[in-house]
């Protein structure tokens, strides 16, 4: 296993106009498994057209190709009816995950869990359900709701957002203890004072949660990195994972 990255690493870049697939390309020929664009970043008239880009560049690379939807999968427990055009989206263009925020919700519709359900059978491409930097997003809640829904829809997965918890002043390593079983995604970053640093330059004990995660899970860097550091901050999490 290898490093993963998502393009928020390029945030800079595409604030000043660069497309995400041009980002990746200044990836080819490094130590990474996986990349994983977002939805937000896209142009609506091109999206389509890069996608395709994107959808070669990593079959070019050997990339497993992820998808960051900047949406919720439940309002008010009303299931996303959005997520259904995704797998579709994610089939066009060979995309292995997609991962949304959970949402809120109390009592579940079971017609649109047993729809959601029949969709992810049927599909190739795994969904994952991330904890938000919200209300809804501290450990308790959280893991009731998570384990409420997966007891529901099993396929699901859950990406472990290791920066969210700072922002409902929850620790990332209390919450890794509380969660880790459930975990199939991990987004890395580390934070000091509510704010994006390089890794080893805040707060989190990442070593230890990326030491102690299974090596089957892709972990993802999903922060801004100036370009003459990304290099080092990717060698610093394979040399973790290896």
């Amino acid at each position: 296993m290898q490093v993963s990255i998502n393009t928020a690493v390029f945030l800079n870049q595409i604030q000043q106009g660069a497309s995400q697939y041009q980002c990746l390309k200044q990836l080819v020929g490094e130590p990474l498994a996986n990349v994983e664009v977002r939805g937000e970043l896209f142009q609506g008239d091109t999206r389509e057209v890069e996608l395709d880009k994107i959808d070669q560049l990593c079959q070019k690379q050997s990339w497993d190709f992820y998808f960051s939807i900047p949406e919720e999968l439940f309002t008010n427990g009303k299931l996303n009816q959005t997520i259904f055009d995704y797998l579709k989206l994610s089939e066009r263009h060979h995309i292995r995950g997609l991962k949304i925020s959970l949402g809120s919700f109390e009592n579940l519709d079971e017609n649109s869990l047993m729809k959601l359900r029949t969709a992810l059978r049927d599909s190739e491409v795994k969904v994952t359900v991330e904890n938000q930097p919200n209300i809804n997003g501290t450990i308790n809640v959280f893991k009731n709701n998570l384990i409420t829904l997966l007891n529901k829809v099993p396929e699901l997965g859950y990406t472990f957002d290791s920066g969210n918890w700072y922002w409902v002043n929850e620790r990332p390593e209390e919450a890794f203890l509380a969660l880790k079983k459930y975990i199939t995604v991990f987004h890395l970053k580390d934070i000091r004072e509510k704010a994006t640093v390089m890794l080893d330059d805040g707060d989190t004990a990442w070593k230890s949660l990326v030491k102690n995660l299974d090596r089957t899970i892709p972990i993802f860097l999903e922060y801004d990195i100036v370009p003459d550091q990304l290099e080092l901050e990717m060698k610093k999490v394979n040399d973790e994972i290896n």
